[in-house]
């Protein structure tokens, strides 16, 4: 009996920590930094070019910088976040959520469907690994923040066509849109033609025909879907600079990237 007790205390107190791991008040800033790691310079910078990509792009951008988000992995509290502070617009589903867990030396870019087409895993990556990670590696948290964003921002306003008078005079993206890499849609049909030159009879022309007649369809090449927090949400935000408003919520479906430094 006296265990019993004890395990469903332990397991009330578990659901009560899980619970309040993601429960944070509405941003009233574009930049939300509970670890206090972001100077007023930069956070200055910060909130006022996100202010003019949401003004110009409906994009909702949000920083969250916080000591540890355990008990949960950084992917799951991300998403939680994401979704309780509705971030973007239904139907359009373009909120973007930068959390950073000081602490935990981790961050997550969660990415709202809206976006997945142009803010690639592959590009978020190359973001965290060239640009974020280096300068939070050197202590630099407040500079690898801000120049990450540049990164992100500049390529959501190339994809929008507008110009962000927040981003730095000159400023280049380190970031190639380019793929690195040879991707596989090349890689494997080479390697089948070396086959097919390299076998005898009537299959390998067979395969050929069924290759350039489209007869077997997309193939293992082709790309496929990628797993993830489903759903949509209501909410959102707007108004003036900082102050956030209103219910147009996105949705978002586990696209992004995380790591560590």
């Amino acid at each position: 009996m006296r265990k019993a007790i004890l395990l469903n205390f332990i397991v009330l107190i578990s659901g009560f920590v899980w619970a309040v791991s993601t429960d944070l008040p509405q941003p009233a800033h574009y930049v939300e930094d509970r670890a206090g790691i972001v100077s007023a310079d930069y956070r200055i910078k910060l909130n006022g070019l996100l202010q003019e990509l949401e003004q110009k792009t409906g994009v909702q951008f949000i920083i969250l910088t916080i000591d540890s988000t355990a008990p949960l992995p950084i992917e799951q509290f991300s998403i939680e976040v994401a979704e309780k502070w509705k971030l973007g617009h239904k139907g359009r589903d373009d909120g973007f959520l930068f959390t950073v867990a000081v602490k935990d030396r981790a961050f997550r870019f969660e990415v709202g469907y809206g976006l997945e087409g142009f803010l690639t895993d592959q590009f978020c990556g190359q973001v965290g690994r060239n640009v974020l990670v280096p300068l939070m590696q050197q202590g630099r948290y407040a500079e690898g923040i801000y120049q990450a964003t540049l990164a992100l921002t500049d390529r959501i306003a190339r994809h929008y066509n507008v110009t962000l008078t927040g981003m730095p005079a000159g400023y280049r993206n380190p970031v190639s849109d380019r793929p690195t890499g040879t991707p596989l849609c090349v890689i494997l049909p080479a390697i089948l033609f070396i086959l097919l030159l390299s076998a005898r009879g009537i299959w390998p022309l067979l395969l050929l025909e069924g290759l350039f007649s489209g007869g077997y369809g997309r193939g293992y090449w082709a790309g496929g879907s990628r797993g993830g927090f489903g759903g949509g949400f209501g909410g959102g935000f707007g108004g003036g600079f900082g102050g956030f408003g209103g219910g147009m919520g996105g949705g978002f479906g586990g696209g992004g990237f995380s790591g560590r430094w």
